[in-house]
Formats: C-alpha cells, structure tokens, sequence
C-alpha cells in the first residue's frame, strides 16, 4: 500500500480526519475526501505527505479546522472545499 498515490474515499461515512490518518501511504499526491460528514479535521492529520498535490473535502460538514491541519501538506498546489468553516464556524 506504501505505492498507493491516489486514495479515494468520497461517499464514505467519514466524520474525523485523525492525527497521521494517512501516514501508512506517504506516497499519496491526490486525497478525495468528499462527501462524507467530516466535521473535524485534527492537528497533523497530513503528517508526512509531501507528495499531496490535491486534496478534496467538498460536501463535508467541517465545524473545525485545529491549527497546523494542513501544514505538513508543504507540496500541495489544490485545496478544494466548500466545507471548510466560514465566518460562522470555530478555526482554532
């Protein structure tokens, strides 16, 4: 699975991207995550995918978004969501 370079995960039933959720397949360089009820994405839950060029997390219900989330994706170039919180949701 360490080969694996595109996950897709859309239409699951998916509510929390935990810590290193993803570091048993460091390869990654597309992540689809949409669809699913993610309401909360935890501190470090990209750790060690410097490869990620995509990641997707439209139609999700993402309440929180923890500080330092999305900071090991250093290589990302796309973000896509609709999810993440607005001016009426928490960011910590």
């Amino acid at each position: 699975m360490t080969h694996c370079q595109v996950l897709d995960l859309r239409y699951n039933e998916l509510t929390v991207v935990h810590a290193q959720a993803f570091s048993v397949v460091p390869n990654l360089s597309v992540i689809l995550l949409d669809s699913n009820h993610i309401h909360r994405v935890e501190p470090h839950a990209f750790t060690g995918l410097a490869a990620v060029r995509m990641l997707s997390l439209t139609g999700n219900r993402i309440a929180t978004v923890v500080s330092n989330s999305f900071s090991h994706l250093s290589g990302r170039r796309q973000l896509c969501s609709s999810a993440l919180p607005g001016n009426r949701r928490s960011v910590k």
